[in-house]
């Protein structure tokens, strides 16, 4: 990768990343600190977001930089996924917002108050609580929406086909980004071990089947802890994840053939 000095190109970490003003407007205000965010760090989340609308926009991926022979198709590469940048980096500055993040104590409320027969939807409000107190506002509103989703069925163990289900299609997308980011197996050590004390795992296939953050019942609980000094990595590597597999949710070929 060749680092360009032009105005519109911004160097971060030794990579070129678009400048702050080329962002959605979302991004800019969080860099201007007029969003309701509660980001420890928030440059960390705005740099992150440089770099990838930059890489989505030019083209800046192996596919062109390990198969020169396809160069004549990067124009048309970069057409398609600025658009799609544009539209992941959108949606998640808007989902960081502090507004957009579930109420757990009146949602463990409304549902302890529901009494006898809710005791496994008041068992995933919990864990839905204890990942926020794990990581706060530095996961997007969406990671714990998802988590909490068994508890809005007709039972916490009902599966619903991801990308088919009416009832959870404005959530698909997001949700989906979630779960799949979930392939930082650190990330997602931490949330089976939380899971895993109240008795439940979470399960999701990856196909076009995939459930929307189904619960299973869990055989043992086990203890998990990220690690102090990579920590700050591995939520950094699962946010990048989740904004990747949000741009590419559009052009992932399905099938009801699996459901």
């Amino acid at each position: 990768m060749q680092l360009l000095e032009i105005p519109s190109v911004v160097a971060i970490a030794g990579e070129n990343a678009v400048h702050i003003s080329q962002l959605p407007r979302v991004w800019q205000d969080i860099a201007r600190g007029k969003a309701n965010v509660g980001l420890g760090n928030p440059q960390n989340y705005i740099e992150m977001a440089q770099l990838f609308q930059y890489k989505l926009e030019e083209g800046d991926v192996d596919l062109f930089s390990d198969r020169p022979e396809l160069a004549h198709l990067k124009s048309s590469f970069s057409q398609l996924f600025a658009q799609l940048a544009r539209e992941t980096l959108d949606f998640y500055g808007h989902d960081f917002q502090i507004h957009n993040y579930p109420n757990f104590e009146k949602i463990l409320r409304e549902l302890e108050s529901k009494g006898v027969g809710y005791e496994n939807e008041v068992k995933v409000a919990h864990i839905g609580m204890e990942l926020f107190q794990e990581f706060g506002y530095e996961l997007p509103a969406s990671f714990y929406q998802v988590h909490l989703a068994p508890i809005y069925r007709d039972h916490v163990f009902e599966e619903r086909a991801l990308r088919f289900e009416q009832r959870d299609i404005e959530h698909k997308r997001s949700w989906d980004a979630v779960l799949h980011a979930g392939k930082v197996f650190a990330m997602q050590m931490k949330v089976q071990s939380i899971a895993s004390q109240y008795g439940f795992t979470y399960q999701h296939g990856c196909g076009c089947n995939s459930h929307l953050s189904s619960i299973d019942a869990s055989l043992g609980a086990f203890t998990y802890e990220l690690s102090p000094e990579k920590r700050q990595r591995w939520i950094r590597s699962f946010i990048w994840t989740a904004w990747y597999e949000y741009a590419f949710f559009p052009i992932v070929p399905n099938t009801k053939y699996l459901v």
